[in-house]
């Protein structure tokens, strides 16, 4: 039996970041409270306090980042978790809302602040249309080769018609 504990869950006090010990000890390394920021190609109506990136890293249901539309001169999207140290990814947790998921997904990570983008092999985001929260495992043996400070996900496109994006949670495991 395992006390399961969620950085800033409106039922658990704590402000632990610790989950069950299965592969390794986990921590929630998208906790706002270590730091953690986030920023994405896009707001809608540009309120970044009601629909804005940081909404969907504090674990309160009732928040959500919600994109713009996306231009047709411009269809990609993205989210950025910028955790500002050195951390070892295992796992993506991500609820969209059902109707406006983010589609045909590339994640990359950076290592330092001079660094450029690499693109993560061993992390493969497939979402379904779906309300869900869903879980992304890497497939490497250890976590994403080699730590990063820094994530990307691109979003080739969106279900809904006008390229709108919205997810209530994402929640990056691993271990720092």
């Amino acid at each position: 039996f395992f006390l399961r504990r969620f950085c800033g869950h409106p039922l658990m006090p704590s402000t632990s970041c610790l989950t069950p010990t299965n592969m390794a000890d986990l921590v929630r390394l998208s906790c706002t409270s270590k730091g953690t920021t986030a920023r994405a190609s896009s707001t809608w109506k540009h309120d970044t306090r009601k629909f804005g990136p940081l909404n969907a890293l504090n674990n309160n249901t009732e928040d959500a980042w919600k994109s713009a539309q996306s231009e047709e001169s411009d269809p990609l999207a993205y989210f950025e978790i910028d955790f500002h140290r050195p951390v070892q990814v295992n796992e993506l947790r991500i609820q969209f809302q059902g109707g406006f998921v983010g589609m045909d997904c590339i994640v990359y990570q950076k290592s330092g602040e001079t660094s450029d983008w690499e693109e993560c092999e061993d992390l493969f985001i497939d979402p379904i249309d779906s309300n869900e929260l869903q879980k992304f495992e890497s497939d490497a043996d250890d976590a994403m080769s080699g730590k990063c400070s820094s994530l990307r996900i691109e979003f080739g496109r969106s279900t809904d018609f006008y390229g709108r994006i919205v997810i209530y949670s994402l929640e990056v495991w691993g271990t720092e």
